[in-house]
Protein backbone atom coordinates (compact mmCIF):
# COMPACT_ATOMS: atom_id res chain seq x y z
CA UNK A 1 0.00 0.00 0.00
CA UNK A 2 2.80 2.21 0.25
CA UNK A 3 3.64 2.41 -3.51
CA UNK A 4 0.03 2.88 -4.06
CA UNK A 5 0.30 6.52 -4.28
CA UNK A 6 3.27 6.56 -5.98
CA UNK A 7 2.72 4.45 -8.53
CA UNK A 8 -0.76 6.18 -8.80
CA UNK A 9 1.65 9.68 -9.23
CA UNK A 10 3.94 7.94 -11.76
CA UNK A 11 0.81 7.13 -13.95
CA UNK A 12 -0.78 10.92 -13.66
CA UNK A 13 2.25 12.40 -14.50
CA UNK A 14 2.66 9.53 -17.66
CA UNK A 15 -0.53 10.15 -18.71
CA UNK A 16 0.14 13.99 -18.41
CA UNK A 17 3.19 13.83 -20.77
CA UNK A 18 1.71 11.79 -22.96
CA UNK A 19 -1.28 14.34 -23.15
CA UNK A 20 1.37 16.80 -23.09
CA UNK A 21 3.23 15.73 -25.97
CA UNK A 22 0.52 14.62 -28.37
CA UNK A 23 -1.84 17.16 -27.70
CA UNK A 24 0.03 20.32 -26.73
CA UNK A 25 3.00 20.79 -28.37
CA UNK A 26 0.73 20.16 -31.78
CA UNK A 27 -1.32 22.90 -30.93
CA UNK A 28 1.93 25.41 -30.01
CA UNK A 29 3.22 24.27 -33.57
CA UNK A 30 0.44 25.24 -35.35
CA UNK A 31 -0.12 28.31 -32.83
CA UNK A 32 3.54 29.65 -34.26
CA UNK A 33 3.26 28.75 -37.95
CA UNK A 34 0.24 30.52 -38.34
CA UNK A 35 1.45 33.47 -36.09
CA UNK A 36 4.32 33.32 -38.90
CA UNK A 37 2.20 33.13 -41.67
CA UNK A 38 -0.03 36.04 -39.97
CA UNK A 39 3.30 38.46 -39.89
CA UNK A 40 4.18 37.63 -43.65
CA UNK A 41 0.79 38.38 -44.90
CA UNK A 42 1.36 41.49 -42.62
CA UNK A 43 4.10 42.48 -44.77
CA UNK A 44 2.86 41.24 -47.89
CA UNK A 45 -0.12 43.84 -47.60
CA UNK A 46 2.52 46.64 -46.63
CA UNK A 47 4.37 46.51 -50.03
CA UNK A 48 1.23 46.21 -52.39
CA UNK A 49 0.48 49.44 -50.20
CA UNK A 50 3.76 50.59 -50.88
CA UNK A 51 3.00 49.33 -54.97
CA UNK A 52 -0.29 51.39 -55.05
CA UNK A 53 1.35 54.37 -53.43
CA UNK A 54 3.47 54.46 -56.19
CA UNK A 55 1.20 53.94 -58.60
CA UNK A 56 -1.22 56.57 -57.59
CA UNK A 57 2.20 58.67 -57.34
CA UNK A 58 2.83 58.06 -61.33
CA UNK A 59 -0.76 58.76 -62.68
CA UNK A 60 -0.09 62.39 -61.25
CA UNK A 61 3.21 62.60 -63.15
CA UNK A 62 2.35 63.86 -66.92
CA UNK A 63 4.20 62.64 -68.71
CA UNK A 64 4.25 63.47 -73.05
CA UNK A 65 6.15 61.39 -75.10
CA UNK A 66 7.35 62.25 -78.83
CA UNK A 67 9.48 60.42 -81.55
CA UNK A 68 12.27 62.57 -83.06
CA UNK A 69 10.70 62.21 -86.47
CA UNK A 70 7.20 63.57 -85.08
CA UNK A 71 8.74 67.17 -83.63
CA UNK A 72 12.25 67.61 -86.11
CA UNK A 73 12.28 68.03 -89.70
CA UNK A 74 14.02 65.48 -90.40
CA UNK A 75 16.42 63.33 -88.64
CA UNK A 76 19.45 65.49 -89.54
CA UNK A 77 18.05 68.26 -88.62
CA UNK A 78 18.30 70.10 -85.31
CA UNK A 79 15.12 72.24 -86.30
CA UNK A 80 11.32 71.47 -85.12
CA UNK A 81 9.08 71.22 -88.07
CA UNK A 82 5.85 72.68 -88.13
CA UNK A 83 3.90 69.87 -86.56
CA UNK A 84 6.19 69.66 -83.70
CA UNK A 85 5.87 73.13 -82.96
CA UNK A 86 1.97 72.89 -82.95
CA UNK A 87 2.21 69.60 -80.68
CA UNK A 88 4.80 71.19 -78.28
CA UNK A 89 2.59 74.24 -78.04
CA UNK A 90 -0.24 72.12 -77.38
CA UNK A 91 1.17 70.67 -74.39
CA UNK A 92 2.22 73.92 -73.08
CA UNK A 93 -0.58 74.94 -70.71
CA UNK A 94 -0.64 71.76 -69.10
CA UNK A 95 2.89 71.76 -68.43
CA UNK A 96 2.75 75.25 -67.01
CA UNK A 97 -0.47 74.66 -64.93
CA UNK A 98 1.02 72.54 -62.76
CA UNK A 99 3.83 75.13 -61.27
CA UNK A 100 7.05 72.53 -61.47
CA UNK A 101 9.76 72.12 -62.77
CA UNK A 102 9.46 70.01 -66.54
CA UNK A 103 12.10 67.75 -67.69
CA UNK A 104 13.34 67.13 -71.20
CA UNK A 105 14.57 63.05 -70.97
CA UNK A 106 16.22 61.47 -73.86
CA UNK A 107 17.73 58.27 -74.17
CA UNK A 108 21.12 58.81 -75.00
CA UNK A 109 22.90 55.05 -75.38
CA UNK A 110 20.13 53.22 -77.43
CA UNK A 111 19.36 55.79 -80.16
CA UNK A 112 19.78 54.96 -83.74
CA UNK A 113 22.47 56.94 -84.91
CA UNK A 114 21.53 57.82 -88.73
CA UNK A 115 24.90 57.28 -90.82
CA UNK A 116 24.80 60.78 -92.65
CA UNK A 117 25.59 62.81 -89.31
CA UNK A 118 28.14 60.53 -87.46
CA UNK A 119 30.48 63.41 -88.91
CA UNK A 120 28.51 66.06 -87.41
CA UNK A 121 28.19 64.17 -83.21
CA UNK A 122 30.53 62.39 -81.71
CA UNK A 123 28.10 59.68 -80.27
CA UNK A 124 24.76 58.74 -80.01
CA UNK A 125 24.63 60.91 -76.54
CA UNK A 126 25.64 64.17 -78.33
CA UNK A 127 22.94 63.29 -80.90
CA UNK A 128 20.01 62.54 -78.49
CA UNK A 129 21.44 65.84 -76.32
CA UNK A 130 21.37 68.52 -79.56
CA UNK A 131 17.78 67.33 -80.58
CA UNK A 132 16.65 67.92 -76.21
CA UNK A 133 18.52 71.26 -76.19
CA UNK A 134 16.66 72.31 -79.20
CA UNK A 135 13.29 71.01 -77.15
CA UNK A 136 14.40 73.60 -74.84
CA UNK A 137 15.18 76.21 -76.66
CA UNK A 138 11.45 75.99 -78.16
CA UNK A 139 10.23 76.09 -74.25
CA UNK A 140 12.19 79.37 -73.36
CA UNK A 141 11.06 81.14 -76.56
CA UNK A 142 7.46 80.23 -75.58
CA UNK A 143 8.05 81.30 -72.05
CA UNK A 144 9.16 78.77 -69.61
CA UNK A 145 11.83 79.89 -67.60
CA UNK A 146 15.27 78.36 -67.86
CA UNK A 147 15.60 77.24 -64.19
CA UNK A 148 12.03 75.33 -64.45
CA UNK A 149 13.24 73.60 -67.50
CA UNK A 150 15.87 70.44 -66.86
CA UNK A 151 17.73 67.97 -69.55
CA UNK A 152 17.95 64.52 -68.61
CA UNK A 153 19.59 61.70 -70.52
CA UNK A 154 18.07 58.78 -69.37
CA UNK A 155 20.28 55.78 -70.08
CA UNK A 156 18.58 53.43 -67.60
CA UNK A 157 15.71 52.56 -69.94
CA UNK A 158 17.50 50.07 -72.88
CA UNK A 159 14.39 49.88 -75.11
CA UNK A 160 13.58 53.38 -76.13
CA UNK A 161 15.25 54.87 -78.96
CA UNK A 162 14.55 58.43 -80.79
CA UNK A 163 12.50 59.26 -78.01
CA UNK A 164 12.30 62.42 -75.71
CA UNK A 165 10.14 62.72 -73.19
CA UNK A 166 8.54 66.27 -71.31
CA UNK A 167 7.71 65.37 -67.92
CA UNK A 168 6.47 67.61 -65.04
CA UNK A 169 8.86 66.55 -62.14
CA UNK A 170 8.47 67.39 -58.43
CA UNK A 171 11.91 69.11 -57.40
Amino acid sequence: MKYVYLILFLITLGLFLIFYNFKYLPLEEKIVRISDENILWQKEVQELKERLREYEEEKEKLVYSFEFKELFLSETSDSLSPVGEAKLKAIIPSLKERDKKVAIIFYGEDIEFPTQIKKRYLTAYHYGFQKAVAVFNYLVNMGFLKDKLLIINDCEKKNKKNILELQVVNY
